[in-house]
């Protein structure tokens, strides 16, 4: 199972019921697709580095959730023809390891002392 963070930008030009309405879909085809922990949604306007389909702001959606590996590439083949739905992204998270003692650092020779 890896950890991902789904990320997606959805139109400005839906309502906030809509794009909640489209969050709660995509954590239900998550879990269709064999996605297990999935968290709650988190919702947010921002403006946009550059315009995309003319549109200078969007709705930003993330979702994080464990899943098997083909658990990204089901959910865009359902999610590729959304209306509203502008951009999606997946992030693989690092599996969390145990933090690593550092070891001490072994001391540096002294210089050598110049030839006279």
């Amino acid at each position: 199972m890896n950890s991902y963070e789904l990320a997606m930008i959805v139109s400005p030009d839906l309502t906030e019921k809509d794009v909640q309405k489209l969050a709660q879909d995509s954590k239900e085809l998550l879990a269709a697709s064999g996605a297990t922990a999935v968290s709650d949604e988190q919702i947010e306007r921002r403006a946009l580095a550059y315009p995309i389909k003319k549109h200078n702001e969007a709705n930003y959606v993330y979702i994080n959730f464990s899943g098997p590996p083909t658990t990204p590439e089901k959910f865009r083949y359902e999610m590729r023809h959304r209306e509203g739905l502008m951009r999606m992204a997946f992030v693989c998270k690092p599996a969390s390891k145990p933090p690593v003692e550092a070891e001490p650092a072994a001391p540096e020779p002294a210089p050598e002392a110049p030839n006279v």
